[in-house]
C-alpha cells in the first residue's frame, strides 16, 4: 500500500462527515465595529434618518469554509456542491449571524452560512450592544418604534428579501425563509449609561449601584425589543417569512409564531413615518467604505 494519502482516498462517508464538519463550522466575528475592515453601507438620504447605517459585509466576503476544497479539482467539487445540496440546501440549514450595534448603526458578519441557501432550519442571530447611551429614544420611542429598531428592522427586510447577502442584485437576488429565527441580546461590550450616572459616585457602592442601573437598562432595551417584535408579527410582515421567532436575554425567552396569522407587505402608516420600507427595494443603493472610515465612523460615535 503506497505511503500517500489525501481526502479522496478515503471512503466517501468518511469525506461526507469531513464535509460536514466543515459546513458546521463557526468563524470568529470582528472583535469591535473599528476590526470590521471594507464594508457597504447605505446611502440613506432621507434627512432625520441619515445617521442610520447598516455596515453590510461585501458580497464576496464570504466564501465558505469548503471555498478552498472547490478549488482543488473537479471530483471534489462535484462532491461538496452535491451534498451541499442534498443536506442542506433541500432540508434548511443552520446559519449564525453575528450583529454589532453602535447607536444606530449596524455592522453584521455571517460566522456561519450554508452557500446559496434559500432557507434556512435555524438561523441564530446575536446582537452585541457596543456603548449603547440611555434615552435619546434610541430604543423607546416617544409612542412610535425607537431609532435603533429603524436598522435592525432594515436588516432584517434585507435579510428575508434580498437573501444572506443582504444587497440587492437584480439577477441574483433570493428570497428567504426561516423556520427558526433565535435573537439573542448580550450585553458587556459597552455601558448603557447617561451623564445623569455621575450621581452614582458619592453612593457606598458606586460600582454596585451603576451594574444594577445597567441591568435594568438591558432589560428596558429587552422589552422595547420585544414590543417591537410583536408588532412586526403581528402585522403580518414575517408571516410565510419566518415561522418562528425567539428573543433572548439571559434565561428570559419570549417566542412568536406567525402560523395563522395574515401576511401582509405593508407596515402601518404609523410605522411609515418612521422610514420603515418592507420588500424588495431596488431604490436602495449602496456606497463602498474603506477601512479607515469604519473606524472613523466608530470612535465619532463614542
Amino acid at each position: 500500500m503506497s505511503g500517500h494519502h489525501s481526502l479522496l482516498t478515503l471512503p466517501r462517508e468518511v469525506r461526507d462527515e469531513v464535509y460536514t464538519l466543515l459546513l458546521d463550522s463557526s468563524t470568529v466575528p470582528p472583535s469591535s465595529p473599528g476590526e470590521t475592515g471594507l464594508r457597504y453601507k447605505e446611502a440613506v438620504k432621507d434627512g432625520v434618518f441619515s445617521n442610520r447605517n447598516v455596515f453590510y459585509p461585501p458580497p464576496t466576503t464570504w466564501k465558505g469554509p469548503t471555498s478552498a476544497l472547490l478549488q482543488c479539482n473537479r471530483q471534489l467539487r462535484h462532491e461538496i456542491v452535491d451534498f451541499t445540496v442534498n443536506t442542506y440546501q433541500k432540508k434548511g440549514g443552520k446559519c449564525e449571524l453575528d450583529v454589532m450595534l453602535k447607536g444606530c448603526m449596524l455592522w453584521p458578519t455571517w460566522t456561519k452560512l450554508v452557500p446559496s441557501v434559500a432557507k434556512m432550519e435555524h438561523l441564530e442571530v446575536n446582537l452585541r450592544l457596543f456603548d449603547v447611551k440611555r434615552g435619546g429614544g434610541l430604543f423607546w420611542g416617544d409612542g412610535g418604534p425607537g431609532l435603533t429598531f429603524v436598522v435592525l428592522f432594515r436588516l432584517l427586510n434585507r435579510l428575508v428579501h434580498h437573501g444572506p447577502r443582504f444587497l440587492y442584485n437584480e439577477r441574483e437576488n433570493q428570497s428567504l425563509k426561516i423556520q427558526t429565527l433565535t435573537l439573542n441580546l448580550l450585553s458587556g461590550y459597552g455601558e448603557v449609561l447617561g451623564p445623569d450616572d455621575q450621581r452614582f459616585n458619592d453612593q457606598k457602592d458606586p460600582m454596585a449601584k451603576r451594574k444594577e442601573r445597567l441591568e435594568q437598562d438591558y432589560k428596558r432595551i429587552y422589552r422595547s425589543i420585544c414590543s417591537s417584535v410583536s408588532q412586526v408579527v403581528g402585522e403580518g410582515l414575517l408571516s410565510e417569512k419566518i415561522q418562528t421567532l425567539k428573543v433572548c436575554y439571559g434565561d428570559t425567552v419570549k417566542v412568536y409564531i406567525t402560523d395563522g396569522i395574515t401576511p401582509s407587505t405593508t407596515p402601518s402608516d404609523e410605522w411609515k413615518e418612521y422610514g420603515f420600507v418592507w420588500g424588495v427595494d431596488e431604490r436602495m443603493k449602496v456606497e463602498k467604505v474603506d477601512s479607515m472610515a469604519i473606524r472613523n465612523a466608530f470612535f465619532a460615535a463614542r
